[in-house]
Order: structure tokens, then C-alpha cells, then sequence
């Protein structure tokens, strides 16, 4: 009996023993804060538990053994760490330091904020259309980027110029040109040269799109009034990659893109090419079309140099050629004639060299960029033939400076727009030149890990218009790990730019020398909600809100009686005023986007308001995607435009778009078929969209798609 009591005792204490614990503190690698609700699960015993409020999680009755303690976090790299118990310190609490996913710390390296903070803590809202988006769109729409940014509800892609198929961005229901395109941070596009094709970019060559919502006229001018968008060109990686796209599509259209990029040494690459053919087409049978020529092509190298451990160099050209002829679909087939005399006929090219440098010393990082872009275009229409050029150039030296939670930037830029006018017809406007010299400084100052405050100043002096200050201030507050708090507040201005409102006319009169500047105010804010739920349900939910107030906009107007066009303030202010809610939901391979926008755009006119044309108050944004393994992925999107206005003041009717796809991933590559505008949703079906006088057309304003249903079947090919 004696012996059985001492062997009980032996057992009890091997079992006791053998129920290990495992301390653990998580962490943010960058802040050192600890993360809530971290999923901390050991594989082989299917047991878990979250951390809580400080990091801390604690696992009990563990065994003796091997086993894998995996930790995950929405955002950040999932971690998995072997463990052997029992250990030498049981009562030890591991500190585990967790970083964010290596392609939101890329997208911070290169973003518009142009601070090393990582994407979710800034003080300004940017949303990101990251690699995984262009990769899926560049089998798509491989044509062009407004497709993808008119998923999103906040953004609406307008068409407007029914002839030569050009679309535009417009932001919180405001015109196109208070939204500032940016490629790869140099804003280029703006005046005569960013009337045609700027979002004709394609997919295949960029890495990612960021969206800034509202002004952000501290770091890149006063033009960034309803919204900033970025597109960022890829960079070569560690390995070098092929990518070939060849796609047709149910217009007749053809597209052919090529990328490829690879490192040696101290030196990179990264070649981008790309051609666009698209027949005329006549969708309603009218005998205009809808579809216009379209023939482009597009060449982008750019080389990277290492010159050092902490400074590299980069140089790129850009080259884009573009045709189109839209009107008569018998005289773009054959010729103009007297039955049929209405042709228009443009050319353009758009050729741009830029340079980048960046130096990192200690707490310092020097950047200088540099770039110049021409811009020729060629309009021919009956009785009437134009040509111009524009030359931009963009330089800036700027400063990053970190220390004690503070993330200043300082520097200044120059830029200068010239057009000039070519050979052409008799018009009443002329040559221009504008030379803007700026300064800025942006200090983003973290004084707690859950609370920071941006302040930010700049002074432009605009060679025409005199002197501009813009104010900018926002807060970031974070009261718990998944939810943050933005609230931003920033002034902007617009000098008048005869072709940011108008296209070239011989009626087209030049800028009044009393014509003021625009100035806006705008205010904007979002509450973001972000958490894994388990180890696989990643939701986040984001509700903004926002205000601009625009003074003396310029707007065009025409003389009833001569057909004069010219350019006027509005007495009255313009205003946007509206809320964007999105949530995104991603479980195992399942993924659901659902957006909803209500903006509401107009402009005081003697007390009266006048809704501002083409802006859907209400607009419905809905995304369901699956991939199923390494195999397939499909998926359906839709969106609801409702209660638009056309130029009178007249609402036009509702409408619902639809699109789905499907896609068979190989070895090589994957095979695309996807269907654009499922139920064949025209606005032809409303009436006509052209009235056609003794052969020469008038056209109706376009306010919803024309080409009707397309069908493309793509092949990407990767080595």
C-alpha cells in the first residue's frame, strides 16, 4: 500500500507538471503599443485564446512537447513560433513585437502623405487600390484605369464629350477639375494637357492607386479641392517578372500590354508597353457612334540606380500616342460627305521625362524630383481646325524630418504651364504662361500612440494671380485598437485655366483679366472600424462625412445672341455637402464590399440652387468576389446611380450597372472572361443622343453608359 501511495504521488505530480502556460505580451513593432484582440492558437492542440486590453494573453494545460504558436492580426504579418515545453521559465512572459503586412509598409514608404507612418495611423483618410486590384483589372478593362475608380462610391466617371469618348474624374460631386491627378506624385495633368486620356493609363503598369478625400493642398497645390488621386508606377523586385496581357472584347477592341522588370546589382529596371485598338461602333443604330476610333500607344521605361545604402536614383520617360475620330459612322468609315459631313478627327501626344532622388541621413530624408512633360494635340472638325501645345515642369526639394513623435516635412517647388497655339483657324484666345513658385510644411506630431495632430502651411505666388496661403489642420485619434477617428479641415484655390473648363472653339473667348481666382474650404471626417473575428472573418466598417465651399467659381457660359463662350464667377458660393459608408468583409476567400454615397453638389444662384449637373446624389456601390484556391476566382459587382441632374436643372432617370467575371488561374498565367454592363443598362433607351440638323449633330449631355453590353476575354501570361 505504501508503494502505491508514493507511485499515485509520482503520476499526479508527472500529470501537474505537464500542464504548462504560455505568457505573452504582443506588440506593435512600430509604436510598442500592445494589440487587442491578436488571435494566439496553438495549431497541433487546436487551442487559442485573444490578447486583451494591454497585449497580454495567457494558454493553459499545455502538454509536454513540440508544438507551433501561430499569431494573426488583421494587417499585420501573421507570425508562427515554435515552442518546446515544459520551458526553463515558466512564470516568463514572451514579448512578441508584431509588423504590419509588408505591402501596406510599401504603400507608406511611397505614399501622398509622404511620412513614414503607416497607412492606418495617418491623420488623412487614403484609400488604397493596392497590387492585387491592378493585377485583377489589367485582365478587366487593360485599356484604362476609370473603370476600377468608378467601383468606389465616392468617385464618379463622367463622360464628357460625347464625340471623342473622353471620361473624367469627379469627386464629392464636384467638377473634374477639382480633383488633382498625380503620377507617381508629380501633378502633371491639369490645364490643356489633362483634357484627353489621362485615365486611359493602364493597370498592367502601376502598383497602386491612392485616394486622398477632400482638400490636400498643403503638399500639392491649391488644385486638390474635392479629392487627390496618385497613381503609383510599379518598381522592380527582388526577382525579375514578365507580364504579358492580350485581350479582345465583343466591340471589336484589342489590347495588348507587356511589363517586365529585374535588379542587378545596384541597378533596376522596368519596362512598360502597351497597345489599344478600338473600332467605331454604332450601338443605337442612329448612324453616330457611341464607341469612337481609338487607336493608342503607350511606351514607359524607367531605371533605378543604387547609389549608395541610403540613397537611390531613379529616371523614367513616358510616351502616349493617341488617335481618335468620332461622329458619322459613314464618314469615319469612308469620308465626309455632303450627306454625311461630320468628322472630328484628334491626335494627341503626351511625352514626359522625370527624375527622383532620395538621400537618407540619420533623421533626415532628402528628396528632389523633377519632371517636364509636352502635350500636342490636333482637333479637326468641318470648318474648323485647331493645334496647340502645352509644356509643363514640376520641381521640388523637400525634407523629411523625424524626431520625438514628430514627422515634419519642409520644402518648396516650382511650377510653371505654357501654351501655345499651333497652326490653326481664327479663335479669340491666345498664347499663356503661368510660373508658381511654392513653399510648405506639414508637421505630423504624435503625442500619444492613440492620439496625433497634423498642422500644415503653404504659400503659392502665382505670376497672374498674386499670392495664395492654405491653412490645413487634422486630428487622429484611435480610443481602441480597431477603431480610429479622422478630422481634417483645408483651404484650396483654382486659378483660371481656360481649358480646365472649356475645349477649343472658335466662339471660345480668352480669360477675363477681372476673372478671381476660385478658393475653397473644406472639411472632412471618417470613423473607421477594423477587427478579425477568429482566425478568419476580417471586417472593416468606415463612415465619412464631409463639407467644401467653393467662391468664385468659374463657370462657362454662352451669349445667346453671338454664340460667345466665355468665363464668369458665380455670384453665388458652390457647395458639397454629403456622407460615404463602405464595409468590407473577407472570409476564406470570400469577399464582400458594400458602399453607399449621398452627396449633395450645387451652387447658390441668387437664392435659388441649382443642382450641379452629373453628380449622383445617391449612389450604391456593391463588390462579392470568391477564390477558390489557387484555381478559380469569380465574382459580381454593381452600382446604383440615382436622383442626377443634367445642365437645366432637370433630373434625369435612375439606373442600375452591373458586371461579373470569371477567372481560371494556371501555371502561366490565368485565362479572364468578363462581362461589362450585364443588362445592357443605355441611356439611348431614353432617348435619342443625337439630333442631327442637315447632317451636322447636336449631341445630348451624357449622363449614364452608352456602349451598352461588352463582353472581353483576356489572357495574362507571367514568367
Amino acid at each position: 500500500m505504501k508503494y502505491r501511495c508514493i507511485l499515485l504521488v509520482l503520476f499526479l505530480t508527472q500529470i501537474i507538471r505537464a500542464q504548462n502556460t504560455f505568457n505573452c505580451v504582443v506588440q506593435d513593432s512600430l509604436t510598442g503599443e500592445g494589440l487587442i484582440g491578436v488571435n494566439v492558437y496553438i495549431t497541433e492542440l487546436n487551442k487559442g485564446t485573444a490578447t486583451d486590453l494591454d497585449g497580454h494573453a495567457v494558454l493553459t494545460n499545455i502538454p509536454d512537447g513540440s508544438f507551433t504558436i501561430r499569431l494573426s492580426y488583421l494587417g499585420f504579418k501573421t507570425i508562427e513560433m515554435p515552442f518546446t515545453f515544459p520551458q526553463s521559465d515558466p512564470t516568463k512572459a514572451h514579448s512578441i513585437l508584431m509588423a504590419a503586412e509588408s505591402e501596406a509598409l510599401d504603400e507608406v514608404v511611397v505614399s501622398s502623405s509622404r511620412t513614414n507612418a503607416r497607412i492606418e495611423e495617418l491623420p488623412v483618410k487614403v484609400e488604397v487600390l493596392g497590387q492585387e486590384e491592378m493585377d485583377e483589372e489589367s485582365t478587366l478593362v487593360p485599356g484604362g484605369i476609370g473603370s476600377i475608380l468608378g467601383d468606389l462610391s465616392i468617385i464618379t466617371v463622367q463622360r464628357v464629350n460625347a464625340v471623342n469618348g473622353n471620361d473624367v474624374i469627379r469627386m464629392q460631386g464636384l467638377d473634374a477639375r477639382y480633383t488633382q491627378i498625380l503620377r507617381d506624385g508629380l501633378p502633371l495633368y491639369g490645364g490643356f494637357s489633362g483634357s484627353l486620356g489621362v485615365l486611359s493609363i493602364p493597370p498592367l503598369d502601376l502598383k497602386q492607386v491612392e485616394i486622398i478625400k477632400g482638400s490636400a493642398s498643403t503638399l500639392y497645390g491649391g488644385g486638390a479641392i474635392g479629392g487627390l488621386i496618385n497613381f503609383i508606377s510599379k518598381t522592380p523586385g527582388k526577382e525579375p517578372t514578365t507580364t504579358m496581357v492580350l485581350n479582345g472584347t465583343t466591340l471589336g477592341e484589342g489590347n495588348v500590354n507587356l511589363f517586365t522588370s529585374a535588379t542587378k546589382n545596384k541597378l533596376g529596371y522596368t519596362f512598360f508597353t502597351g497597345g489599344n485598338l478600338k473600332p467605331a461602333r454604332d450601338v443605337n443604330g442612329d448612324g453616330f457612334v457611341e464607341v469612337p476610333y481609338d487607336a493608342s500607344f503607350t511606351m514607359h521605361p524607367r531605371f533605378f540606380v543604387n547609389l549608395g545604402k541610403q540613397t537611390d536614383l531613379n529616371i523614367g520617360f513616358t510616351g502616349t500616342y493617341n488617335r481618335r475620330k468620332g461622329g458619322d459612322l459613314q464618314a469615319i468609315q469612308f469620308q465626309p460627305t455632303l450627306r454625311h459631313p461630320f468628322l472630328q478627327t484628334e491626335e494627341a501626344l503626351r511625352t514626359l521625362v522625370d527624375l527622383q532622388f532620395h538621400h537618407t541621413h540619420n533623421n533626415q530624408q532628402w528628396t528632389v524630383k523633377t519632371a517636364g512633360t509636352r502635350f500636342d494635340r490636333t482637333v479637326t472638325q468641318p470648318d474648323f481646325h485647331f493645334q496647340g501645345k502645352q509644356l509643363n515642369s514640376f520641381t521640388e526639394v523637400n525634407d523629411l524630418i523625424t524626431w520625438s513623435g514628430h514627422s515634419l516635412v519642409l520644402g518648396g517647388n516650382l511650377t510653371t504651364e505654357s501654351f501655345q497655339l499651333g497652326k490653326s483657324d481664327e479663335v479669340q484666345f491666345d498664347d499663356y504662361h503661368f510660373v508658381v513658385p511654392g513653399f510648405f510644411a506639414q508637421d505630423d506630431w504624435q503625442f500619444t500612440p492613440k492620439l496625433s495632430l497634423e498642422t500644415g502651411l503653404r504659400w503659392d505666388h502665382h505670376n497672374v494671380y498674386g499670392n495664395f496661403v492654405l491653412p490645413r489642420l487634422a486630428f487622429y485619434y484611435r480610443p481602441v485598437q480597431d477603431i480610429s477617428i479622422r478630422l481634417a479641415y483645408g483651404t484650396g484655390y483654382k486659378a483660371p485655366s481656360l481649358f480646365d473648363v472649356a475645349e477649343p472653339s472658335p466662339n471660345l473667348l480668352p480669360v477675363p483679366g477681372a476673372l478671381l481666382p476660385e478658393r475653397s474650404g473644406g472639411f472632412n471626417a471618417d470613423a473607421n472600424w477594423s477587427t478579425l473575428i477568429g482566425d478568419a472573418l476580417g471586417i472593416t466598417l468606415n463612415q465619412a462625412l464631409y463639407l467644401t465651399n467653393i467662391r468664385n467659381a468659374n463657370l462657362l457660359v454662352t451669349n445667346p445672341i453671338d454664340e460667345a463662350i466665355h468665363i464668369v464667377n458665380s455670384e453665388g458660393a458652390v457647395k458639397s455637402y454629403g456622407t460615404d459608408t463602405y464595409i468590407q468583409m473577407d472570409y476564406h476567400g470570400l469577399e464582400l464590399y458594400f458602399g453607399f454615397n449621398y452627396t449633395d453638389a450645387f451652387r447658390d444662384d441668387n437664392g435659388e440652387k441649382v443642382n450641379l449637373a452629373f453628380n449622383p446624389k445617391i449612389k450604391i456601390s456593391d463588390v462579392i468576389a470568391y477564390e477558390l484556391g489557387d484555381t478559380w476566382r469569380m465574382g459580381i459587382e454593381s452600382s446604383f446611380s440615382g436622383r442626377q441632374y443634367i445642365e437645366n436643372n432637370e433630373r434625369v432617370p435612375n439606373f442600375w450597372f452591373w458586371a461579373a467575371m470569371v477567372e481560371r488561374k494556371f501555371n502561366f498565367g490565368s485565362l479572364v472572361l468578363n462581362c461589362e454592363n450585364v443588362f445592357d443598362a443605355r441611356q439611348s433607351n431614353f432617348g435619342p443622343l443625337v439630333t442631327n440638323t442637315g447632317g451636322m449633330p447636336v449631341y445630348t449631355s451624357l449622363w449614364m453608359p452608352v456602349e451598352g453590353r461588352v463582353v472581353n476575354l483576356a489572357l495574362r501570361i507571367k514568367t
